[in-house]
């Protein structure tokens, strides 16, 4: 197991290295379940995963990711069950998929399945996809990412603890903020596995309004938070950073399943 774990981290940080992640998309979808549904849910998403396995490997997909939010999350009043994340290499891949029929996506889910999952497996998945039969509420939200920090030790596990924050710019020097000091903040402390700001670039019609950007982040478990000593040009800017955002709320996230480039 250690050196699977081992070949894991060290693929991932070949790949991710790989990639030109400056003009990456992303479609976060927040799932509210219908009642009493947790248990098959997790069976309908491994059957998308066969399908994201194969929208990967044609080069239609960058990365695929389903997490699950603790209940306790934001003050024990999260507002969505799951977060399914699709990452797309750019805009041109994201709208090429975008355009696709619901006929295509049938003939595609029929052949990423084909050898692997019964006809009467494929035909019940389809149906329910169809019927909606899990979803009691679900909300996207487009982006472009800005900027991203990617360490080996990012390598997705499942169980990986993740958080989701909806974030208000509210001066013109909010990205500015992000990218030149709490980045290289981040980067020089260790205290981020992984971090991604997102400019928001559009949204369903039932997606919360005030939300401009989002963070995505993995903590390093590792290093202390403490901002005690800090020079007093640091003080500043996180004050003024801070200033320059509002956060609407966050989610604690847990990794259940993913597909990877």
């Amino acid at each position: 197991m250690k050196n699977i774990i081992i070949t894991l981290v060290f693929l991932f940080s070949v790949s991710i290295h790989s990639q030109d992640m400056s003009n990456v998309h992303r479609v976060f979808e927040e799932i509210t379940l219908n009642d009493g549904l947790v248990e098959e849910y997790a069976g309908f998403e491994s059957f998308w995963g066969t399908v994201k396995e194969k929208q990967i490997k044609d080069g239609n997909l960058l990365g695929w990711f389903v997490w699950k939010v603790d209940p306790k999350s934001n003050d024990n009043q999260p507002w969505t069950d799951y977060i399914v994340l699709n990452v797309f290499a750019d805009k041109s891949q994201m709208d090429k998929m975008n355009s696709k029929d619901a006929e295509w996506w049938n003939k595609y889910i029929k052949s990423a399945h084909k050898g692997k999952t019964k006809r009467s497996v494929i035909k019940k998945y389809l149906k329910e996809t169809t019927d909606n039969k899990y979803r009691k509420k679900s909300v996207t939200y487009t982006v472009k990412g800005l900027g991203v920090i990617l360490t080996e030790q990012a390598a997705p596990q499942k169980g990986t603890k993740a958080v989701y924050r909806g974030i208000e710019q509210l001066n013109d020097d909010y990205v500015d903020f992000e990218l030149n000091y709490f980045k290289p903040w981040h980067e020089a402390t260790s205290s981020r596995l992984y971090w991604e700001v997102n400019e928001i670039l559009s949204r369903s019609d039932n997606a919360y309004k005030p939300v401009t950007h989002t963070i995505f982040e993995i903590v390093n478990p590792d290093v202390s938070s403490n901002n005690e000593n800090l020079s007093f040009t640091d003080q500043m800017m996180i004050k003024y950073g801070v200033a320059s955002r509002k956060e609407h709320g966050r989610l604690d996230l847990e990794l259940m399943n993913w597909r990877w480039n």
